[in-house]
């Protein structure tokens, strides 16, 4: 989190933030918020030891999930391949050749949706079962060597049928995740070792891992922006650095530089929001896809209820849609800017506690949400990741529903939950 934000003052971009000292003091006080809850979590919790084995009932619940995730990603990626206008081995193969094209492509094909009024039964049943999206690639991780032959080639397969959807729109987001998700995964499966000599050893293999996908993924980022750059003319606020172009050459020194903008660039739109006076959005502004069920099914006018983007981009010219502005604004949105940074406090005390049952219990529910909140901290200096889509809101929604359930059965009834780790 500070990473990010260190890199963005490296950048062209921080000469044009009108207001640096309020910025900084707002990020350091939200991610201060932040470290304080999780600090704040484990001292209230006293150490226990881990002890005993995960459950046989778990694992096959474990192999279920992973066989019906990788057959939920194995139809959503045709299904959507098929709906952007995927006819074949050949339109796939056009679109990876020319990624800027195919990501102008997928805005027109969503504006046609948009004005058509066009829906796909098989896409919007599937949008329904977003827990399953939640499931796939933390469970193959972590429980690979629980896992048959038969049950990782469905994983896989799934993995690769939704990946080769986003390579064929052109846009990062879908991949980001998966690399996000494994990483997470891999940090949850080389703590669980008992012994120390053998968790070192985990992690030394997932640090290698990770890096590898890290590479492979950042290798097409910059392939990918800038192809970006030349298709949309974006220079003036891509530049790259004169150094690095006589070294790599002009093609791959601007990819680099987009390689850097990209995670950062949301700072200054954060930077425009600071100065935009708050106007409640009524609960519609922190999470788009709750706006777009409200408009949909119960005919609010989400004009009304503008987020603090959308009318920041009125005032400055900022596109919401376009450019990012960080996860506060969109939660400032309906809890003000101080609230958010109460907002990151609670939200560093629930990570904490989420880290702290992966590690003691094992569950498989604290495993799946600790990943999503592990997405949702990624991607703070880009957007509230979670709230965007239909699919994430609702396979949120899903493991926290459980999640609480399960709390008050537990406290109804006064037992605590087994200490048990996988082995």
């Amino acid at each position: 989190m500070l990473g990010t934000f260190g890199l963005f003052w490296t950048g062209a971009l921080a000469q044009q933030v009108p207001n640096p000292g309020t910025l900084c003091l707002f990020v350091l006080g939200a991610t201060g918020a932040f470290a304080a809850g999780y600090v704040a979590q484990l001292w209230r919790s006293s150490s226990r030891p881990i002890v005993g084995t995960t459950r046989s009932t778990d694992v096959r619940r474990v192999r279920r999930l992973v066989l019906a995730s990788g057959i939920y990603y194995v139809v959503l990626g045709v299904a959507l391949l098929v709906e952007y206008g995927a006819t074949g081995p050949g339109s796939i193969i056009a679109s990876l050749q020319d990624p800027a094209g195919a990501y102008l492509n997928k805005f027109t094909v969503y504006q046609q949706q948009q004005d058509s009024g066009r829906t796909n039964p098989v896409i919007q049943v599937l949008t329904l079962l977003g827990f399953l999206g939640t499931a796939l690639v933390p469970l193959l991780v972590v429980y690979w060597r629980r896992l048959s032959g038969g049950l990782r080639l469905v994983g896989l397969a799934g993995i690769g049928v939704y990946s080769l959807f986003f390579l064929y729109i052109g846009t990062l987001k879908g991949l980001g995740d998966f690399v996000l998700m494994i990483a997470a995964g891999l940090l949850i499966a080389s703590s669980r070792n008992p012994d120390r000599t053998g968790r070192k050893m985990n992690r030394r293999r997932a640090t290698v891992l990770v890096a590898v996908v890290f590479a492979l993924f950042c290798a097409y980022m910059v392939s990918n922006q800038a192809d970006r750059v030349d298709q949309f003319g974006t220079h003036d606020r891509v530049r790259a650095n004169p150094t690095v172009e006589r070294i790599v050459g002009e093609q791959v020194a601007t990819g680099l530089a987009a390689l850097v903008i990209y995670p950062t660039h949301g700072y200054l739109g954060l930077a425009y929001n600071l100065e935009t006076p708050f106007v409640w959005s009524h609960g519609l502004g922190s999470t788009p896809a709750v706006a777009s069920y409200g408009s949909q099914y119960l005919g609010i006018d989400t004009d009304q209820y503008p987020a603090y983007p959308t009318r920041t981009e009125d005032r400055t010219g900022w596109p919401a849609g376009m450019y990012w502005s960080t996860i506060y604004p969109w939660l400032a949105s309906d809890l003000t800017f101080p609230g958010t940074v109460l907002f990151m406090a609670f939200l560093g005390w629930f990570f904490a506690r989420l880290w702290r049952e992966v590690n003691l219990s094992g569950g498989i529910l604290p495993t799946l949400i600790f990943v999503q909140m592990c997405l949702l901290v990624a991607y703070i200096p880009a957007n509230n990741q979670l709230g965007m889509s239909r699919p994430a809101v609702i396979g949120l929604a899903t493991l926290l529903s459980l999640y609480l359930w399960m709390a008050l059965t537990r406290g109804a009834s006064g037992s605590a939950p087994p200490e048990r780790v996988q082995r």
